[in-house]
């Protein structure tokens, strides 16, 4: 009688544990992590992006990934306030920056920080996306999205720390 109760126990769990496991981009908890693009990290910030109802504020070393930049674009045009800080040496040779600057988007550049560190971004004060994967189309690393409010007003206070020392983007024509 054990034997049968344990294998109709082991057999689905087994099953299971053999199948393939497809990654849901949305998760149920309060946070999500990618370690690669393959693992669905662009398409998880684009999500969170395709949400957002009232702001978005990036704070990045570069915005290399053309699906990131069209999903800050999309939510520009949709009402959402977005404001953008990059690394000023690499926004000079960055496309998007031109793209959201030309599309009216607050875009900024921090003169007083130099290229690497993490790039983050806090959408409607409560979703914070942070990490290298995610940001850029080749990037590795990790990248988590952390729905926490708390911990979202830390990283806005920082933002505006950054912000308070940076200069507007300007196109080069």
């Amino acid at each position: 009688m054990w034997r049968l109760v344990a294998l109709t126990v082991l057999v689905p769990l087994a099953a299971w544990a053999a199948a393939p496991h497809v990654h849901e981009p949305e998760q149920p908890k309060p946070w999500a992590v990618y370690f690669t693009q393959e693992d669905g990290a662009t398409e998880a910030v684009v999500e969170e992006l395709h949400r957002a109802k009232e702001s978005v504020r990036v704070q990045a070393v570069s915005l290399g990934s053309p699906a990131l930049t069209k999903a800050l674009l999309d939510a520009h045009e949709r009402g959402v306030v977005v404001a953008v800080i990059l690394n000023a040496r690499r926004s000079a040779k960055d496309a998007s920056a031109a793209a959201l600057a030309n599309a009216g988007i607050k875009t900024l550049t921090d003169p007083a920080h130099r290229a690497g560190g993490t790039s983050a971004m806090v959408i409607d004060n409560r979703i914070i996306v942070t990490g290298s994967v995610g940001f850029a189309p080749a990037a590795e690393g990790s990248l988590l999205v952390i729905h926490d409010s708390a911990l979202a007003s830390r990283y806005t206070e920082n933002w505006y720390v950054h912000a308070g020392h940076s200069e507007r983007y300007v196109t080069k024509p």
